[in-house]
């Protein structure tokens, strides 16, 4: 086991702190309390247009944003501060969140967009600081430890929300809208707490000579972009990663969706997203050790085609219970548990190996790029799903066609040299 310096343990904890908005609003209840409270008394296909174009404003702002942000944070080597920026906007509309009243859905959706503009803009500046609090011998395995701390602080908040909502009466709370009101600002709370860590122990090499201003970020930016079409490194690599995690993002975005349309309740979804993030911290720490210890090529190969495996059982998954060593599971519990095996690892191991592409002092401004194709991307998969659905007339098959972009990424994959990253 390699290691831990208190900045890196720091950092780690970042990604245990930003889960709680990541789970808890982003994924978990936002998504329940717009469609029953705030858009209650709207028809329902009105409602999912004007959630999916809430969710898709965040998403196209952020991808906007994302380089520019990222040259800003690297010029005067300014990462904290924007961390710190970005996270306070999150907070703040996530807490404003609890004094929107019932069928004011344009003003919750509206604050949604900015909370989820800061969450995913301070993760900006905190990808760019991966290689500050590590070295290239244990990069892969400080990425995991983010992510595996994500995963663990994440679903133990979840989990002690959900409880709150479904027993809220115990709590002495009238309803389950007081409930998670509260779970939000118990979000709010743990986002802020934990993320105290990362501002003490990480410390920015300064950059001597540089200044803040919008004119010398564009140029820093321009000049990023030409450097990126010019190394074929680094260009491969990038187009390999918007296609295979475009596939991830997918898989994650549509699976609530996917399930429903199979006819799963929601319980057993809620207790399948518990169990991927469960599954996800001893996964993660062990794929990324190993890829330390050996190389990361193989183990990327692995992630990629653990989702071709996920994406074939997803198409012919069982809508009733199997039996495994003589246990009846919902057959969604066995996509949940190779959702799992699979998701942090290949996350993080392409955030390490991107950082070790990319030259040391820029690296807010490269994850500027790389969050523009990935952490914001599921474009690709979803059309290729609703199309294919739509022309076959079953989403079984849409979820096959998600191994196109899988098997592209693998063979885009294979014109970067890995072997010099370690």
């Amino acid at each position: 086991m390699p290691r831990l310096s208190r900045a890196a343990i720091g950092w780690a904890l970042y990604d245990w702190a930003t889960s709680a908005y990541a789970l808890c609003v982003l994924a978990g209840f936002f998504p329940i309390l717009f469609e029953s409270y705030w858009a209650s008394e709207l028809p329902a296909a009105r409602e999912t247009f004007w959630y999916g174009l809430f969710v898709s404003t965040a998403s196209l702002i952020g991808a906007l944003v994302a380089p520019f942000l990222g040259t800003l944070a690297d010029v005067g080597s300014s990462r904290k501060r924007w961390l710190v920026t970005f996270a306070l906007l999150g907070m703040c509309a996530t807490l404003l969140l609890t004094f929107v009243g019932r069928g004011n859905w344009p003003l919750a959706g509206t604050i949604f967009v900015l909370g989820t503009v800061g969450y995913y803009g301070a993760y900006i500046s905190y990808n760019g600081l991966l290689p500050v609090v590590s070295s290239k011998e244990n990069r892969h395995f400080i990425s995991g430890l983010g992510f595996s701390m994500g995963y663990l602080g994440g679903v133990l908040l979840f989990l002690g929300s959900i409880l709150l909502v479904k027993l809220h009466q115990w709590f002495g709370l009238d309803s389950t809208i007081d409930a998670i009101h509260i779970a939000f600002i118990a979000a709010v709370v743990w986002w802020g707490l934990f993320t105290i860590p990362l501002l003490l122990t990480v410390r920015e090499p300064p950059q001597s000579g540089a200044g803040i201003s919008v004119g010398k970020s564009l140029s820093c930016l321009a000049e990023t972009l030409r450097e990126v079409f010019r190394n074929r490194n680094i260009l491969w690599f990038l187009l390999a990663y918007w296609l295979y995690i475009d596939g991830v993002n997918t898989v994650v975005a549509m699976a609530s969706n996917y399930g429903k349309t199979l006819g799963f309740k929601t319980d057993v979804m809620l207790i399948t997203l518990v169990l991927s993030q469960v599954v996800g911290v001893p996964s993660t720490l062990l794929i990324t050790w190993l890829s330390q210890r050996y190389r990361a090529r193989p183990f990327l190969y692995f992630g990629i085609g653990l989702y071709l495996v996920i994406v074939s059982y997803g198409a012919f998954m069982p809508t009733t219970p199997i039996r495994l060593a003589g246990i009846e599971v919902e057959g969604l519990y066995v996509l949940g548990f190779l959702v799992g095996l699979g998701q942090g690892g290949i996350q993080a191991l392409s955030r390490s190996t991107f950082s070790l592409l990319i030259p040391r002092d820029r690296t807010a401004t490269y994850f500027g790029v790389y969050n523009m194709l990935g952490q914001y991307a599921a474009v690709l998969g979803p059309v290729l799903m609703g199309i294919v659905s739509q022309v076959t007339g079953s989403p079984r098959y849409g979820v096959a066609a998600l191994a196109i972009l899988f098997v592209a990424g693998a063979l885009a994959l294979t014109r970067v040299p890995l072997e010099k990253t370690g």
